[in-house]
C-alpha cells in the first residue's frame, strides 16, 4: 500500500476516535436511500463483534448515518446483547434532531425552537401546547416528537395528545390526517408510534382499533406496575380515557365500564387531588359504580373514622365523599347518598373556606341541594351577617339561586346582610372610603335580584326603585344596566335615564378595549402574546367580556362588541362565561348558527349553569325555526332530580 493512502486512513482513524459520533454531521446530512435497513441491521449486529476496532468502526458509520438508523438503533437499545444495547443507546441520545422544521407554522416552530434542551417538564408543557392547537402542522410536529423524542414517556404521550385532539375529526380531515401519521410515523417500531398508527386505523375502522387499544392498555397497566421508568400514571389514564370514549361513541357502555375498572388496581399510591380528577372522570363517563368500587378499594386499606360511614381518603376528603354521594344519588340509591353528604357536611367543621369551597364545587357539578347545605352552614355558624364569611356565602348563594331562575330567593338569601350594612353605614354615599367596591358591587346585585322578581310580578314600580337604589350602590354593574334597559322598554322616561346610565359606562370601558386591542396585535406580531401580558391580561379580558356583554344586551356596536368578546377567549380560551357573552353577542345580529355554537361549547364548559342551558335551548328553537342545521348537545339533567321530592316539583 501506498505510503500516502496508508497516512490517509491513519489520519482518518485518529478522526474517528477524536470526534464525537454525531459532531461532524447533521441529522439530515444523509439520505434514507443510503442506509437500508438491511445495511443498518448489519452494523448493529456489528456493535456487538468480538473485535474492537469492528465494534468502533460499525459504531462509526452508525454514527453518519444520523437520524437515518434511528428507529432501528431504539429497538437495538433492548438487544440482548449487552454491548449492542450500551452503543445503540449511546448513539441514540447523541443524535441531534432539527426538530424546526421549513414547513411547520411559525407558532408550531415556536414551540419546538430549542426543545431538544429543554427538561422533561418543560418538553411535557410544548407538548401540551401543541395539542391545543389542532391543526395539521401541530400533528405533524406530534408526530415527530413521538417518533424521535428519546424518553419512552414523552414519546407515548405526544402520541396521546395527537390521538385525543383529533378523535373528533371531520371527514374532510380524516385522508390528511392519516397522510400525515403516514409519512411522520413510517415503520417506527416504538410504542408511542405504534399507538398513532391504532388511532389512524380508528378512524375508518373504529371496532378494529378499540381491540388493539384494549391490548394496548393491558400491556401499559402491566408496565406501569413492573417498570414504571417506561411510563406514567398520566399515560395510563390517557390511554383508557381514550379507550372509554372510544366505546362509549359505540355504544358499548358495559365495555367501557370494564375498561374504567382496569384503572383502580394502579390508584394505590394516588393523591387524593389524583382521586377527584378520576372520580369525577369517572362520574362524568356514566361510570357511578366504579366510583363505589374505587371507594371500596382504598377503604380496604384504611379502617373508618369514629362516626364515618367509611374508610380511607373517601371518608376523609369531603370532595371525595360528596363525589361517592353523588354516585350512590344518580343511581338512586337515595338513603346511603344523603348518609355520605351529611357525613362530608360535618367534616371539618371549623374550616369556613373549606365549606365555602366545597359548596361552589357541589353547585357547579349540580349537586344543588348539598350545596346549598354547606352555604348554610357558613351563614349559621356566624351571627354577625357582616362577617366575611357569612357575607361571600350569602352572595354565592344568591347568585347560585338567581342563576337557577329564583331571584326571589336570591334576595331573601341578601336581605338580612343588606339590612345590617345599611343600618351601619346608612343609605347614602355607599361609595365613601368605609365600604369598598366589592360591598357596594354586591348591594347593587342584591337590590337588582329584588327588582327582577318584582318584575317578574309585574310590579314595574317596585322593579324601578329597586334599580334606582342598585344604580347608586354601583353604576357600572352590567347586569343591573340590562335590566334597567330592559324595564326601560315599557317606560319611556326610565329608558332615557337607563340609556345614560348605559352611555357612561360604554364610554368608560372602550377605550380600554380599543387600546387593549392594538396593544394586543404588537404582542402577538413579536410572537409574545398572553403569556408577556400576565396579570394584566387576565383583567383586561374581564374588561372586554364586561363592555361586550353590556353591549350585546342593550345596543351600540355589535361587531366591535363580537371582536371584543373573541379577544376575551383569546386570552382565557375555554372560558365558559365568555363564551356565553360570545354567544349572545351573535344573537344581537339574529345570528342564530354562531349563537347556538357558542352557547353550545358555554353549555359543555359549564353543564349545570340554569341560565346558560336556558339560552341554549331558546337558541336551538331559533335555529330549528329559521332551518339552520346546528351541531346538538345533550343537556343532562342534575343530579339532584333524582331526589324524588325534586322530580314532584320538577326544577332543581
Amino acid at each position: 500500500m501506498p505510503w500516502n493512502v496508508r497516512l490517509g486512513f491513519q489520519i482518518a482513524a485518529v478522526c474517528l476516535l477524536t470526534l464525537g459520533p454525531w459532531s461532524a454531521v447533521s441529522a439530515h446530512a444523509q439520505s434514507a436511500s443510503a442506509n437500508a435497513p438491511d445495511k443498518v441491521q448489519a452494523l448493529i449486529t456489528q456493535l456487538g463483534d468480538r473485535n474492537f476496532t469492528v465494534r468502533e468502526r460499525a459504531q462509526s458509520d452508525l454514527a453518519r448515518m444520523g437520524i437515518a438508523a434511528f428507529d432501528q438503533l431504539f429497538g437495538a437499545m433492548r438487544d440482548s446483547d449487552l454491548e449492542i444495547a450500551r452503543r445503540a443507546q449511546y448513539l441514540i441520545r447523541s443524535v441531534e434532531i432539527e426538530w424546526t422544521r421549513p414547513e411547520f407554522s411559525e407558532e408550531v416552530n415556536a414551540y419546538l425552537n430549542r426543545y431538544g434542551n429543554l427538561n422533561v417538564d418543560n418538553r411535557r408543557s410544548r407538548i401540551g401546547e401543541l395539542s391545543r392547537l389542532h391543526t395539521m402542522d401541530a400533528l405533524s410536529a406530534l408526530c415527530r416528537i413521538s417518533r424521535y423524542d428519546v424518553s419512552e414517556v414523552l414519546s407515548k404521550e405526544a402520541a396521546l395528545a395527537a390521538s385525543i385532539q383529533f378523535q373528533g375529526s371531520s371527514a374532510e380531515e380524516k385522508p390528511q390526517i392519516i397522510e400525515i401519521i403516514s409519512e411522520r410515523i413510517e415503520d417506527s417500531p416504538r410504542v408511542g408510534p405504534s399507538w398513532l398508527k391504532i388511532f389512524r386505523t380508528s378512524l375508518n375502522q373504529p371496532t378494529e382499533a378499540i381491540a388493539q387499544w384494549e391490548d394496548q392498555i393491558t400491556e401499559e397497566i402491566d408496565l406501569f406496575t413492573t417498570r414504571p421508568a417506561l411510563t406514567s400514571q398520566q399515560v395510563v389514564l390517557d390511554l383508557v380515557r381514550w379507550e372509554v370514549d372510544q366505546l362509549r361513541e359505540q355504544g358499548k357502555q358495559e365495555e367501557a365500564l370494564a375498561t374504567m375498572e382496569d384503572v383502580i388496581r394502579i390508584s394505590a399510591k394516588f393523591s387524593e387531588s389524583e382521586l377527584l380528577d378520576l372520580t369525577t372522570w369517572f362520574l362524568d363517563r356514566k361510570g357511578p359504580s366504579v366510583v363505589g368500587q374505587l371507594a371500596e378499594y382504598h377503604a380496604k386499606k384504611s379502617p373508618a373514622l369514629d362516626g364515618m360511614p367509611i374508610g380511607g381518603p373517601f371518608g376523609e376528603n369531603p370532595s371525595l365523599l360528596y363525589l361517592l354521594a353523588e354516585s350512590e344519588l344518580v343511581q338512586d340509591h337515595i338513603e346511603k347518598a344523603e348518609l355520605y353528604a351529611q357525613a362530608a357536611l360535618e367534616l371539618e367543621p371549623d374550616s369556613y373556606d373549606s365549606h365555602y369551597l366545597t359548596a361552589q364545587a357541589l353547585s357547579d357539578r349540580g349537586t344543588y341541594r348539598w350545596s346549598r347545605n354547606e352555604y348554610r352552614y357558613v351563614i349559621d355558624s356566624f351571627g354577625d351577617p357582616m362577617e366575611r364569611e357569612s357575607m361571600l356565602a350569602r352572595m354565592q348563594l344568591g347568585e347560585l339561586e338567581n342563576d337557577l331562575g329564583s331571584p326571589e330567593k336570591a334576595a331573601e338569601v341578601m336581605w338580612p346582610w343588606v339590612e345590617a350594612v345599611e343600618k351601619k353605614f346608612g343609605p347614602k354615599n355607599p361609595l365613601n372610603s368605609d365600604r369598598d367596591e366589592a360591598i357596594s358591587r354586591f348591594l347593587a346585585r342584591s337590590y337588582l335580584f329584588r327588582a327582577t322578581a318584582a318584575e317578574q310580578r309585574g310590579d314595574l314600580a317596585a322593579a324601578k326603585k329597586d334599580l334606582d337604589k342598585a344604580l347608586k350602590y354601583y353604576e357600572d354593574e352590567a347586569d343591573v344596566l340590562i335590566a334597567s334597559y330592559r324595564v326601560g322598554q315599557q317606560d319611556d322616561m326610565w329608558k332615557a335615564k337607563a340609556k345614560e346610565h348605559i352611555d357612561h359606562t360604554v364610554d368608560f370601558y372602550k377605550p380600554f378595549v380599543e387600546k387593549f386591542q392594538k396593544q394586543y396585535e404588537i404582542f402577538k406580531e413579536n410572537s409574545r402574546g398572553d403569556d408577556f401580558m400576565g396579570a394584566q391580561g387576565s383583567q383586561m379580558a374581564n374588561y372586554c367580556n364586561q363592555y361586550a356583554w353590556l353591549v350585546c344586551n342593550t345596543y351600540g356596536d355589535f361587531d366591535h362588541a363580537i371582536a371584543s368578546s373573541e379577544l376575551s377567549l383569546e386570552m382565557q380560551p375555554g372560558n365558559g362565561a365568555y363564551l356565553d357573552t360570545l354567544a349572545h353577542c351573535h344573537a344581537a345580529k339574529k345570528d342564530w348558527a354562531s349563537a347556538v355554537k357558542y352557547q353550545r361549547m358555554a353549555a359543555m364548559q359549564i353543564p349545570h349553569s340554569g341560565m346558560i342551558r336556558q339560552k341554549y335551548q331558546e337558541f336551538a328553537e331559533k335555529c330549528k325555526a329559521n332551518n339552520i342545521e346546528f351541531e346538538t348537545i345533550e343537556l343532562l339533567p342534575s343530579p339532584d332530580s333524582h331526589f324524588p321530592e325534586t322530580q314532584e316539583e320538577g326544577k332543581p
